[in-house]
């Protein structure tokens, strides 16, 4: 019998590890998960701060309505906190120096737990043109 509790503690010695490292894993990919879903949004921002900037390369500034529309696409994507200071808001010539500035903060949280949350900066300058 002394002999059959040996042969036991040996399986669990060996399984540990397996175990821990299976854990570890998990771990991993649910962090993963939570890293990704934040670029994803971080790149949906990018992707409508571009998208206002071409406009505001036709229009020549962001006009007080494009302004209200972009903001509500940003708190739609979930942006909260948000600043546009810096933006081209007055009319330009055609050549003139045109800039999109949008701030804010992504909240984000890993398997929807408050205490496993914190806000992602968020801070996008661009530059171009006035083409109208």
């Amino acid at each position: 019998m002394g002999n059959r509790s040996k042969k036991d503690e040996g399986f669990l010695y060996r399984l540990l590890p397996v175990l821990l490292s299976l854990g570890v894993v998990a771990l991993l990919v649910v962090l993963a998960a939570g890293f990704l879903q934040a670029i994803r949004e971080r790149d949906f921002v990018d992707q409508l701060a571009r998208e206002y900037l071409l406009i505001m390369e036709t229009e020549g500034y962001l006009s007080a309505g494009r302004q209200e529309e972009l903001t509500a696409s940003l708190t739609q994507a979930g942006l909260g906190g948000i600043s546009l200071d810096g933006t081209t808001v007055t009319e330009v010539s055609y050549g003139d120096r045109i800039t999109l500035s949008i701030s804010g903060t992504l909240p984000q949280t890993i398997l929807g737990r408050s205490n496993l949350s914190w806000d992602l900066p968020v801070s996008i300058h661009l530059s171009s043109t006035a083409k109208q």
